[in-house]
């Protein structure tokens, strides 16, 4: 009597494995179909043997070695061992989609490296890193030799520019009272002349007298215009050079009533909102021009930055859906566009930058403000296209060998019968064999499930041709129809037994 494969005494004690790496649910399928193939062919040929022992084999085609075995048929039982399940071909929508590494990155339109405008001492430093600041709010304020200078020099123009306006001021109504006393001379004289009381030389003097302070008044006030003019220039160059160097109109307003600021005190402000990314300054250092104080990063929008191989960079497009998954929060989807895709292919990697802007929003169960952080690493799929295709079936009941592809389709299922063979009837005699005894027990061994009588499950492999692909559906261009039922679990135990018999086994079960 032969022994059931799992029973055999001359079968090596059970080798202990060293534990390996953790296994996800595809790696987990993989090996216990791997496992479980070389059980369930041996069980399948031990059947085999069995039944041909009795003079007959029903319900399983002989070929020769070598044959072909596009056809498998399994119990019930070993349909549930090998874990195989079925889904129907139907129509679909078909998502092409493009998968892509990625890694957030900062808006770098959005950000700024501050450096001082002059050089000088750290007085105070006012924000730290990771503070959030608006526009204009002062960092740091520096004490600057060079800042004392260009303040003194506005001062003094806008004092001289004042000095200058009185001057005009008085001159003015100086010049303009002598003026009108010399057009009264010259009216008296006038009145006498038309009345030839007085002689003409004295009218003569007068009219002489009025436009010489005519003329005094007009070119003193021209000169001091002029002046003043120069010193406007002047104290607008000034001034200038101080909103260069950061000062705003409100700190120019308090230079003359703040004798500490108008001697040099230099405040630093961030020129726009953000958060204080990075901070190299500490209190009583010196600075120069060349030192980067801060680095502000306007962290309400960022950058995902995907790398598509250039085989596959005609297919990207500007403003292509793009569904962003992050390793930091599973099970998140964000959704964004392609707003530029790189001019440069990376020599090395040979790989395009194609980049996705996304706000910057809190994300449910992370409070923290800004959630999307710089560094970040995730994946990017770029929506292609779509389409409604007839035929479609998951992409898990593909099975590939070599360029072609092919499914397994579930048949009917077929009853195996004792009444087709007449070897069977040959066992009504065994009463009468020795060594009956022997087969006693076959009843209670599990082996023997090989030969009952239940339905047997029939898969045929069928070749297929596949068109558009999207995530986890594929459509399906040619092999198959809707309707049918294709193996989408187990695939890989059909598989082996398949191929077991192209190999020389010479069975289709």
């Amino acid at each position: 009597m032969r022994t059931p494969l799992a029973f055999r005494p001359d079968s090596p004690p059970p080798q202990h494995h060293r534990r390996g790496p953790p296994m996800n649910d595809n790696t987990r399928a993989v090996r216990a179909g791997i496992a479980l193939a070389p059980l369930l062919l041996t069980t399948l040929l031990t059947g085999c043997e069995q039944g041909g022992s009795s003079g007959g084999h029903d319900g399983h085609d002989h070929g020769p070695p070598g044959a072909s075995s596009d056809e498998v048929s399994l119990t019930a039982g070993q349909v549930k061992a090998a874990g195989i399940k079925t889904a129907a071909v139907g129509s679909g929508l078909v998502t092409e989609r493009l998968r892509l590494t990625a890694v957030v990155q900062e808006n770098l339109d959005t950000q700024a490296h501050l450096t001082p405008k002059v050089p000088g001492l750290v007085r105070s430093v006012r924000k730290h890193l990771g503070d959030q600041v608006k526009k204009g709010d002062v960092l740091c304020e520096l004490e600057s030799t060079v800042l004392g200078e260009a303040t003194s020099v506005y001062m003094e123009g806008r004092a001289m520019l004042a000095s200058t306006r009185g001057v005009l001021e008085q001159e003015t109504a100086l010049l303009t009272s002598s003026v009108t006393l010399a057009q009264r001379i010259f009216e008296r004289e006038n009145r006498l002349k038309e009345q030839a009381i007085t002689t003409m030389r004295p009218f003569y003097e007068a009219e002489k007298a009025l436009a010489q302070a005519r003329l005094n008044r007009d070119s003193r006030i021209l000169e001091l215009r002029r002046e003043i003019r120069q010193q406007e220039i002047k104290l607008h160059t000034a001034e200038e050079r101080l909103r260069i160097l950061g000062l705003t109109a409100e700190d120019l307003k308090k230079l003359e009533a703040d004798e500490e600021h108008g001697h040099g005190r230099y405040p630093l402000r961030a020129p726009r909102a953000g958060v204080v990314a990075a901070r190299d300054i500490t209190a009583n250092e010196y600075v120069d021009t060349s030192s980067k104080l801060f680095l502000i990063q306007d962290l309400s929008r960022v950058w995902v930055i995907a790398s598509v191989y250039e085989g596959d960079l005609a297919r990207v497009r500007r403003g292509q859906t793009a569904l962003v998954r992050l390793e930091a929060f599973r099970g998140v989807t964000l959704r964004g566009q392609v707003t530029f895709i790189d001019y440069r292919v990376d020599a090395a990697s040979r790989a395009c930058k194609v980049r996705i802007e996304l706000p910057n929003e809190p994300i449910k169960g992370w409070e923290e403000p800004f959630p999307l952080r710089p560094g970040m690493f995730g994946t990017v799929e770029l929506v292609l296209a779509e389409k409604k295709a007839a035929v479609t079936i998951p992409e898990s009941a593909i099975v590939h060998e070599g360029e072609q592809n092919y499914v397994f389709v579930a048949l009917e299922a077929k009853q195996e019968g004792k009444d087709d063979g007449k070897g069977h009837d040959d066992h009504e005699g065994h009463d009468d064999h020795e060594g009956h005894d022997d087969h006693k027990g076959h009843d209670d061994e599990k082996g023997h499930d090989d030969h009952d009588e239940s339905p047997r499950h029939r898969y045929v492999r069928r070749a297929v041709q596949i068109g558009a692909k999207g995530g986890d559906i594929v459509e399906v261009t040619q092999g198959l129809k809707a309707g049918e039922q294709v193996v989408v679990e187990g695939t890989f135990t059909l598989k082996s037994t398949a191929r077991q018999g192209e190999l020389g086994g010479g069975h289709s079960h």
